[in-house]
């Protein structure tokens, strides 16, 4: 689902079945929980930038409920796929979505701009480890405050995830990347291992939805 060359008439299945995943997990209302409180303590509009967004579920999500509940976020979302980017600008003009959405690889190149939060979701295990500590170290860069949200590797959730993978898409590229995914991402001591190397020194790990655990990490005063 990360290949850039990825038919496009493969990846827009592949995304709407991710959707549903994401769906059940209830990963983003964790999210923007986080998001919402702080948008609260800061009593002005926050700057969120949101690390392999795909089409941008998460941030038309968290656009959705801040307009509901009058938060003013600036919201963005890059991705390495020029064609998750070109989905994700249609479906922001469909939901007359106010966010920005740009291609960026992130591996390459240090993040643009200052952030006040910086979130990146079933990311960090497609990376090495050496690439995630790169990755970490970039979002600690760039912002005040990084959430990192993705899967842990563990029997049960590799059996729980495939059989939700198949229940809700017929999509082969879900199917297929939704066991090699669990099986690449890294178990809770390693996040927080991750997370000391890049020196995120007072990182923490919450729930982050089902399967999931949620690495937050704010710069120290």
């Amino acid at each position: 689902m990360d290949d850039p060359d990825l038919d496009p008439a493969l990846l827009e299945p592949a995304l709407r079945g991710l959707r549903r995943l994401n769906a059940l997990s209830f990963a983003h209302p964790l999210l923007w929980r986080v998001l919402d409180a702080e948008a609260r303590a800061a009593q002005r509009p926050i700057r969120v930038l949101d690390l392999a967004c795909a089409s941008g579920d998460f941030v038309l999500d968290a656009a959705a409920r801040a307009a509901k509940q009058g938060r003013s976020l600036d919201l963005h979302g890059c991705d390495i796929n020029p064609a998750s980017i070109e989905l994700a600008h249609r479906r922001a003009a469909s939901q007359s979505s106010r966010c920005t959405f740009f291609v960026h690889d992130a591996i390459q190149s240090p993040l643009p701009g200052e952030y006040d939060i910086v979130t990146a979701s079933l990311f960090l295990h497609h990376l090495t480890v050496e690439h995630a500590v790169l990755m970490l170290r970039r979002m600690a860069a760039a912002a005040r405050l990084v959430i990192v949200n993705d899967l842990v590797r563990s029997r049960v959730n590799l059996a729980i995830v495939t059989l939700a993978s198949r229940v809700v898409t017929q999509s082969p590229v879900v199917h297929t990347d939704a066991v090699l995914s669990v099986r690449a991402a890294f178990a809770k001591p390693e996040l927080l291992s991750l997370a000391q190397q890049a020196g995120l020194s007072n990182a923490s790990l919450r729930f982050g939805g089902l399967g999931r655990t949620m690495l937050v990490w704010r710069r120290p005063a």
